[in-house]
């Protein structure tokens, strides 16, 4: 049975200091990056989490665990010394007091969650980074602001979770596919003009956060089943 594990993770659930020490060098050089403390603790929860997650099933201490970047910037963990037999896909998102991460044997996986914002101008930003037919079915939501706020999130942590499930990252654009983005619809891929098999071959599901939040899970077809976790 092919699955997908998705664990979520409130950020200010612990302290750092213990995650702190899971960190490899160049995580705890990009946390002190952060100027405003408590982006640099959610980082640290974030990643120290996902050390915590991947570990458990790849039986490895958390600390021991080595990532590198992909071609596009996903990250994968290096496999240790002797034969690696089954392939283990992640992915990491976190946003406002949320984290989310997918675990996957097999399947390429992408997860995106985004923190709702209610002080931008979401049909202007569609405009630029969405497709004509989201930016249409954005604007048919404009009679309630809520309608149009729930429609931009999920259709951005929707195509988000895409590029990163396909490992190009979102240089490649957002405007070139479509995604379901109508709040009572399901989520789905409608089309991807490069690529006019993709519908086919990725599934594509909404994820219950928190109020104000959207969040998406896309994986390679097919999956059986989607597990929802907490991470303590």
């Amino acid at each position: 049975m092919r699955s997908v594990h998705v664990w979520r993770i409130r950020l200010g659930s612990a302290g750092t200091a213990a995650h702190w020490l899971l960190l490899s060098e160049a995580e705890r050089t990009r946390a002190n990056r952060f100027h405003e403390v408590a982006h640099q603790e959610k980082f640290v929860i974030a990643h120290g989490m996902l050390r915590r997650i991947v570990s458990q099933y790849l039986d490895q201490a958390p600390t021991s665990l080595e990532f590198a970047l992909g071609p596009h910037g996903k990250p994968y963990v290096v496999c240790p010394p002797g034969p690696c037999t089954d392939r283990l896909e992640f992915n990491l998102s976190h946003s406002g007091d949320f984290a989310l991460v997918a675990v996957s044997r097999g399947s390429n996986v992408g997860v995106d969650v985004e923190q709702w914002r209610r002080d931008i101008e979401h049909l202007d930003l569609a405009e630029h980074f969405f497709s004509a037919m989201e930016v249409h079915a954005l604007e048919q939501l404009a009679g309630v602001q809520d309608h149009v706020v729930a429609g931009f999130f999920s259709a951005w942590s929707r195509k988000e979770a895409y590029l990163k499930a396909t490992g190009v990252g979102i240089a490649r654009g957002l405007d070139h596919f479509d995604v379901e983005l109508v709040p009572d619809q399901p989520a789905r891929l409608l089309a991807d003009a490069r690529d006019p098999s993709a519908p086919e071959r990725w599934t594509m599901t909404a994820l219950p956060v928190a109020s104000g939040y959207s969040a998406a899970l896309v994986a390679e077809a097919p999956i059986d089943q989607i597990l929802l976790f907490d991470a303590t």
